[in-house]
């Protein structure tokens, strides 16, 4: 099935969509006005996360090579980003559930020691996951994934 020009813009305006939103809310999670308003961002922006990664399958699901059985090679290619979003996703629900049990109880509390360190490292992954996601979805839509057996049997042969 070979993916068409509008389609794939498409889901790559969702993709970008999704990656803005989850800037914002890493932004907007500074200024918390309340618990309840926290929660809500909180979950907003995981659920954003979980459709970015499954608008990013859907994608490799369509490419001809997923179809055919031959997963090994998007493997490959695109390792390093599975390997960062996945990093991302876990630090960032790892940070939201430490944040809101740490300061449901009492909103104004000092940070701990384990919340800092959750904070600094989702922050820092954060600029990692938004360029290897950005590029994994523009490099998923080079033609050869959709159609060019002879690149393929290079791909295959030279690993």
């Amino acid at each position: 099935m070979k993916l068409s020009t509008p389609r794939y813009s498409f889901c790559l305006l969702f993709q970008l969509i999704f990656m803005f939103l989850d800037l914002l809310f890493n932004c907007i999670s500074l200024f918390p006005r309340s618990r309840d308003g926290l929660l809500v961002l909180f979950i907003f922006q995981d659920l954003f996360l979980v459709l970015s990664i499954t608008a990013m399958l859907m994608t490799f699901f369509s490419t001809y090579l997923f179809q055919a059985g031959l997963v090994e090679v998007l493997v490959r290619k695109f390792r390093a980003a599975a390997v960062v979003c996945g990093a991302y996703v876990c630090g960032s629900v790892a940070l939201h559930a430490a944040w809101l049990l740490h300061r449901w109880p009492a909103p104004h509390t000092v940070s701990t020691p384990l919340l800092t360190v959750l904070f600094t490292l989702q922050r820092c992954l954060s600029p990692w996951y938004y360029f290897f996601y950005k590029r994994a979805a523009l490099r998923v839509s080079d033609p050869r994934f959709y159609e060019d057996i002879d690149w393929i049997n290079h791909q295959l042969q030279t690993h």
